[in-house]
């Protein structure tokens, strides 16, 4: 067998023989656990576990193959293989056994690395939030690329150009990651950059794990390789060697996860090690109008494009096949909506199915969620919302569970406003709305005699609220009197019940129940259900790391409706530091489940999709029907301002200190231009059917805004 590289557009049918490889070596009997297939995430991993109920026989009494994205494929390999790169990796107890850490873990510790240096960043003038987000994403990247931490600030520093301020800035950002992976190796915690940093330095050279994976993997699939990050072509660098057989495949366009250390010429290095590379052109997703309408508009942003003309109106030539109605321009943001919802409503008339169509846009704010459901819920249609950036605590369910949590702990001394417990109990109660939540929270309060959820026992407000909602209002007191009773008959109790326990309780013997919003809305039983998760991660997470007395707790949470941490707190609250953590949006709202398409039977299948551009394409979707929301913005075209930061610089391919390597404008404008040609690439080669844009002059924050992706397409229209 050979080993061979496949390289074409999304739809080119790559998968599809990745599927048939493998079935075709398990029907060979080819021991299945000598099979490695790779994927750059869980969602396309899954896929290939789909594929394996297509294959009948004798294969499955003798294991299966082994499905990894990279990152799960070194976690396992670093566990199998600590004991041997532990007390070379400067662990500080090599015989205790490590623990990996989730992300909101590693944001809450480098949070309390970063507090006593808020100093040093504040001409940066970022949200703490995001200036720890841009520390762990320094910290992640040097991992995947190979390079060391004390590197950062020397790499950031030699592109940088301005004022020499920032430079501090680097050193210290740098100095807040070593002093975390210090505390890591002392602890055996491993965050992601300290796990792929190990599976990098001290396994990939080793010469005993080099037989093992030669031993273990003679066949090898690979799929998206341009979407893995540098330390993953290394590792199939080392089986392309000594593997039997190897199938690897690359979209092109593609490298979207750039901003996640995604390289695309780390990945066609692979080519040199390869028998064959196929070049596959039929595109059986995207129809040929598309794909000539994606080749004529990825043109546009190719060095040479043509000069730009003066745009005619688009009226005046006919219309490409692939658009499904010239630009929608509107002067307002609502009235850009009100054109989208009404091509939506053609659409479904036509016989097209919610599920068909996506709604893409550079950013996906909660006012575009929300217009959206409000225009098309009359015409019984859902949207399905994916963003993963979104904070968990954004969520009105788990603001009403945080609300619960701090009833039941008054010794965290966080009073819930009037306001807020009717926000909560609104999204708690079934078809409970603001207004009579109100009218409850403030009855509550004037009965209130004791902390928690009083007893309401006045009938006229029960009149006027309405009597269908007194009897959930009713089991929610009386569990959460069952539950403070419960922890004071037990001092024990009363400041150590995990958090996560007490939600789970109240989510099974409450809110799963009739009456309850997680009960009529099965999404809000996963919303519910991924808090709870997140708690105990946590917790967990905490318990190993153990007192953090060298950074000051939360005394300046400084968000609306928590208070500080209590001064007389002597002891670490897991649950108190978890909702303060919350509460100031550390926390992401989505896990990798969340971002795949729902299953037919599962809540949000039928529904419209509404995401962002980047996320959309990263997990791999496919829609009928694409809307590309203000094609006008720059969005399309800039990337977000990270200081801190740079995905160019921090990769392989950049050498700090050789000539010419400062960033540039020129630079920028030229990366810009190569990652929007990709982006529209990938966009159309994934849709099957026409795509509509629209744009409105004055965006949702009022500015007007003049970006190169409506120029182009006015270009494009011009020549049709």
């Amino acid at each position: 067998m050979s080993r061979q590289y496949l390289v074409g557009p999304p739809g080119a049918g790559k998968t599809g023989r990745l599927i048939d490889r493998l079935v075709s070596l398990l029907e060979q009997n080819v021991r299945p656990d000598r099979v490695l297939i790779l994927a750059p995430q869980q969602s396309q991993a899954r896929i290939f576990r789909a594929a394996l109920a297509r294959v009948q026989g004798a294969h499955r009494p003798r294991g299966e193959p082994d499905i990894h994205t990279i990152y799960s494929l070194a976690r396992q390999h670093v566990s199998l293989f600590f004991p041997l790169i532990a007390p070379v990796a400067g662990f500080g107890n090599p015989a205790q056994e490590p623990m990996v850490i989730n992300v909101e873990a590693v944001q809450y510790l480098v949070d309390r690395f970063v507090q006593p240096r808020l100093a040093d960043f504040a001409d940066l003038k970022l949200p703490r939030p995001r200036l720890v987000r841009q520390i762990i994403d320094n910290m992640n990247k040097a991992s995947v690329c190979g390079f060391p931490l004390d590197q950062i600030a020397e790499r950031l520093g030699a592109a940088w150009t301005g004022d020499a301020q920032r430079l501090v800035s680097y050193r210290r950002a740098q100095e807040v990651a070593l002093d975390f992976r210090r505390f890591c190796l002392a602890r055996s915690l491993l965050d992601f950059s300290l796990l792929m940093d190990l599976f990098a330095r001290y396994l990939l050279p080793a010469r005993s794990y080099q037989d093992y994976i030669a031993a273990r993997y003679r066949h090898v699939l690979a799929d998206n390789l341009e979407e893995n990050p540098p330390v993953a072509h290394d590792f199939l660098r080392l089986l392309l060697r000594t593997c039997d057989s190897a199938l690897l495949a690359e979209d092109d366009p593609g490298g979207y996860r750039l901003f996640l250390g995604a390289d695309v010429e780390s990945a066609r290095s692979l080519r040199r090690h390869c028998d064959e590379v196929t070049r596959l052109d039929e595109v059986f997703v995207a129809s040929p109008a598309i794909v000539s309408f994606s080749l004529a508009l990825m043109a546009q942003f190719d060095e040479q494009a043509g000069k730009q003309t003066r745009p005619r109106p688009a009226s005046d030539h006919p219309l490409p096949p692939a658009l499904g109605d010239h630009p929608g321009v509107a002067r307002y943001w609502t009235e850009m909506v009100d054109w989208v919802v009404e091509h939506i409503r053609r659409l479904l008339a036509g016989g097209a199915r919610p599920s068909d169509i996506a709604v893409l846009a550079p950013f996906v704010e909660d006012v575009l969620r929300f217009e959206l459901e409000d225009r098309l819920r009359a015409d019984g249609v859902g949207v399905w919302s994916v963003r993963p950036s979104r904070p968990l605590y954004d969520h009105p369910l788990v603001r009403a569970l945080v609300a619960l949590a701090r009833l039941a702990h008054p010794h965290w001394q966080q009073p819930v406003p009037a306001g807020e417990l009717a926000r909560a109990l609104a999204s708690l109660i079934a078809d409970l709305d603001v207004a009579r939540g109100q009218l409850l929270a403030d009855a509550a309060l004037r009965a209130a005699a004791a902390p928690g959820l009083p007893p309401i026992e006045d009938p006229a407000v029960w009149q006027r609220v309405g009597v269908r909602f007194q009897a959930p209002y009713a089991a929610l007191c009386q569990w959460l009197a069952g539950w403070s009773a419960q922890t004071r008959a037990d001092p024990t109790q009363a400041e150590s019940a995990p958090l996560d326990r007490f939600w789970q309780e109240v989510f099974s013997d409450v809110l799963a129940h009739p009456g309850f919003t997680p009960h009529v809305a099965p999404a809000n039983a996963a919303i519910c259900d991924r808090l709870i998760r997140s708690a105990l991660a946590f917790r967990e997470a905490m318990q190993r790391a153990g007192p953090i007395d060298m950074m000051p707790h939360h005394e300046d949470a400084g968000v609306p409706g928590i208070a500080p941490r209590p001064l007389s707190a002597t002891t670490f609250d897991p649950g108190l530091e978890y909702i303060t953590i919350l509460s100031q949006g550390l926390l992401g709202a989505q896990y990798a489940l969340e971002r795949e398409q729902p299953a037919p039977d599962l809540p949000g299948a039928n529904d419209i999709l509404l995401a962002p551009v980047y996320t959309w394409l990263t997990n791999n979707f496919r829609s009928r029907y694409q809307f590309w929301l203000d094609v006008n913005s720059l969005g399309w075209y800039e990337r977000i301002y990270q200081p801190l930061t740079h995905p160019y610089v921090l990769s392989r391919r950049w050498k700090p200190g050789a000539p010419g390597m400062a960033w540039t404008e020129a630079d920028e404008h030229r990366e810009r231009q190569a990652m929007l040609r990709r982006l529209v690439g990938g966009l159309l080669y994934r849709c099957s059917g026409q795509v509509f844009v629209a744009s409105s002059r004055l965006g949702m924050s009022g500015q007007e805004e003049a970006g190169p992706l409506e120029r182009a397409l006015r270009r494009v229209i011009e020549t049709a």
